[in-house]
């Protein structure tokens, strides 16, 4: 049920009362409570919204956003405020957006603002939030998946490329990586932007733009600095792209992502920035497309028939669900996609990709549905069924 506060609700005085020394403190532990309440409940975000007559408070879950607060409108410009000061950004700023972040209750946070119609809308990132085990077999990785995974990333050189889109859980799998290959032997750099989690024994850089720091420039020092591995946040730009892989060719293992909706689409992308076929071909070992999915509650989840569970909710979940774990699509270069990516025939690639391929995306989802992990449902919502590359997956959609 979604709560309002109001001043009386925070004061238990009537709103005519003005004095901002009674106010002040009431507004910080309002802040304190509603970031206290989404830590409490694992959630990832925190949306702070003005509207004409309200302030909306939502809170992401298992990459599902839902209502859980109002605020009253002649408290949010104070709320909004106080969370500014938390971030030591520049409170008269209200036309431009402004980055920040800062530390409650151990907790590492993430701040934007952005102007909106009716004032600065905010969205707090909660990061490492859940505790996340950095852990390999945690990741969702079926038996071979693990087996191919593990294989590549200890490997000396080449580059292994996670894809996937905002939210897709790409972060906590290549960190997962770089936990398991963390060791006084290797020396290990990231470059990011930013920092998500913090790693011992592992160098960390945040880049910065507006001081000249980019990925570009941080990694060709990195290059200077007898790296073993080095793992770069994302492929932005056709030049990080360039020393990226000029890194994988001479001796170093680069672990790093790209915005594509499945793994071969990566080799198209990685053409699109300049990078020749031949250096893919020669460089890159291992892509990874990657989604995350819900989890159906074990504790109100029931079965439907040999195939499918579904469950309807109640106190221990959020609509059916708890929890989210990854499906994956691996694609390996064989001699067959090689040659189809050197000659170009991008159509031919992908068909047969899809035959060389472990199992798509759908085909890993499907796997979990079989299992009563997620509902089929919950599937064809982060894996569309256009998606859908085989007959049996097909065969099972039409008897839903």
């Amino acid at each position: 049920m979604t709560k309002l506060y109001s001043y009386s609700s925070i004061t238990g005085m009537a709103p005519h009362v003005s004095q901002e020394s009674l106010l002040d403190e009431p507004l910080i532990k309002l802040v304190d409570q509603i970031i206290k309440e989404a830590i409490d409940q694992t959630a990832s975000d925190i949306h702070i919204e003005p509207f004409a007559n309200f302030c909306r408070v939502r809170y992401r879950r298992d990459g599902i956003l839902y209502e859980a607060n109002h605020i009253a409108m002649h408290l949010t410009s104070r709320f909004i405020t106080r969370l500014k000061v938390m971030a030591q950004l520049d409170i008269t700023e209200k036309r431009l957006p402004q980055d920040g972040h800062f530390q409650l209750y151990d907790i590492d946070i993430r701040i934007n603002t952005c102007p909106t119609l009716f004032g600065e809308k905010i969205v707090l990132r909660l990061l490492n939030v859940n505790k996340t085990a950095l852990n390999i077999t945690k990741l969702g990785f079926s038996k071979i998946q693990k087996k191919i995974f593990l294989n590549h990333i200890t490997q000396p050189q080449g580059m292994i490329l996670i894809t996937g889109p905002t939210g897709s859980g790409k972060t906590v799998t290549l960190y997962s990586a770089l936990n398991y290959l963390n060791s006084i032997e290797k020396n290990i750099s990231t470059v990011e932007d930013p920092i998500e989690i913090q790693l011992a024994g592992i160098n960390q850089i945040n880049i910065n733009p507006r001081i000249g720091l980019e990925f570009s420039t941080v990694l060709r020092t990195l290059l200077r600095q007898d790296p073993d591995i080095i793992m770069l946040g994302e492929i932005r730009d056709s030049e990080t792209a360039h020393i990226a892989i000029q890194a994988a060719q001479t001796g170093h293992l680069v672990l790093t992502t790209l915005h594509t909706k499945n793994a071969w689409e990566a080799v198209t992308r990685l053409q699109s920035l300049g990078i020749t076929s031949h250096d893919i071909i020669s460089t890159v070992s291992l892509i990874v497309s990657q989604r995350l999915i819900r989890k159906l509650c074990q504790y109100c989840k029931k079965q439907e028939n040999e195939s499918y569970f579904h469950s309807k909710g109640c106190q221990h979940c959020l609509q059916g669900y708890k929890n989210r774990t990854g499906i994956y699509e691996f694609f390996t270069f064989t001699k067959k996609t090689s040659e189809m990516i050197l000659t170009n025939n991008k159509i031919a690639l992908h068909h047969q990709q899809q035959e060389e391929v472990f199992s798509t995306l759908y085909q890993s989802g499907m796997q979990l549905v079989r299992q009563g992990m997620t509902s089929i449902i919950e599937l064809n919502r982060v894996v569309s069924p256009n998606i859908v590359e085989s007959s049996t997956d097909m065969a099972l959609l039409c008897t839903k």
